[in-house]
């Protein structure tokens, strides 16, 4: 048996907020229900007293966390460059604590983070486990100071880690590329909660729907505001997240066609799902980050095919990409008729599903001598 700590890029705050919606919070979902996993403790960031005064107050948790607030006035002012440095002591804290406390037991610690530097022991008994959500080197938000501390970050793992993965073969080669250290590909895929295991019907929503296509999502400089105000004109498209970008949202707002209805948790997405036929990734592969989108796997899901800028992981009929496509108009048509067919689901493989790979990778560490 494991015990697992967890430095999760988003906490357990976005977590309240906006429901396991990322790839670090589904995995965290992923392991906790792993039977090889004893206990799993959540490391939030440390929260300032600025966030504390103004929208973070203390809660309870459904998990086990380690929730401390920051008395640094300085450090939160340098915004991202301040979580190289603010986890350090808690996760040193926390691993001396464990020694004292498991003296045979193994423990599991498995960082999200882009920027930190954690404390590394090698011991035997723990296990250093590095998960790329993203390539931050490439990130359209990070800026030049930023992308050059998650570079430090990349080769401090590439020195003291155990083993990585990472979302895709080229985010994993920013590491690869400088050293031999173990790694394995672990793309996002179908993420299924208990709820949803139960409740979910595969079958076509009965209702009509008002949409042709939707996004959900966050509406960051990503998105290809050209192809989707061109869409537009034919097609009505709705849009769901919280907008990051608002001059992507000014531009897209002004076309009759599209509709914004802003953030939402996910356990809206069933009833989400149903408002719209075939969903969209309409991203600028110019700004893409060696990704694995979530959301395409969401579509499929719910048996809903997908029209996209970029050829990713996964291959299927029911996936199209517009910037490759010479037929494109016959091609939405089809779409758009193959919405709701339940072989959209049906036929994704188990390699698709999250938890099935976590549970591999978990197993082969576990095996390990």
């Amino acid at each position: 048996m494991f015990d697992v700590l967890i430095i999760p890029y988003r906490d357990l705050y976005f977590l309240s907020k906006f429901g396991p919606a990322v790839r670090d919070l589904q995995f965290i979902e992923c392991i906790k229900k792993n039977n090889a996993i004893d206990k799993v403790t959540i490391l939030n960031r440390p929260v300032s007293l600025y966030e504390r005064f103004y929208n973070k107050y203390k809660k309870k948790f459904n998990s086990d966390c380690i929730d401390k607030t920051s008395y640094n006035l300085f450090g939160p002012l340098k915004k991202r460059a301040w979580t190289q440095h603010c986890y350090y002591s808690i996760v040193k804290k926390f691993i001396n604590e464990y020694k004292e406390k498991e003296k045979k037991k193994k423990l599991l610690i498995i960082d999200f983070t882009p920027i930190a530097i954690l404390p590394v022991e090698k011991d035997k008994n723990i296990f250093y486990w590095y998960d790329m959500i993203d390539n931050f080197k490439k990130h359209n938000c990070y800026t030049n100071k930023e992308k050059s501390l998650v570079n430090e970050k990349y080769k401090y793992v590439s020195l003291y880690y155990d083993f990585i993965t990472g979302v895709s073969k080229e985010a994993l080669n920013e590491i690869t590329s400088i050293s031999s250290i173990k790694n394995a590909i672990l793309p996002n895929g179908v993420f299924m909660q208990s709820t949803q295991e139960k409740n979910i019907n595969f079958n076509r929503f009965s209702e009509k729907h008002k949409y042709d296509f939707g996004f959900i999502g966050f509406i960051t400089d990503k998105f290809d505001i050209d192809f989707v105000k061109k869409l537009s004109k034919n097609h009505k498209i709705i849009i769901y997240g919280k907008v990051l970008d608002q001059l992507v949202y000014n531009e897209l707002n002004k076309e009759e066609n599209i509709t914004f209805k802003g953030a939402f948790q996910y356990t809206d997405l069933p009833s989400i799902m149903k408002t719209f036929e075939v969903g969209l990734l309409p991203y600028l592969e110019s700004k893409s980050h060696d990704g694995s989108p979530l959301k395409l796997y969401e579509y499929l899901k719910y048996n809903i095919p997908c029209l996209t800028s970029i050829d990713y992981e996964y291959k299927s009929e029911y996936i199209i990409n517009y910037n490759k496509d010479h037929d494109l108009m016959n091609n939405l048509s089809y779409l758009l008729d193959s919405s709701g067919n339940k072989n959209i689901s049906e036929s994704i493989p188990m390699k698709c599903f999250f938890k099935n790979n976590i549970d591999i990778i978990i197993e082969n560490i576990k095996n390990e001598k």
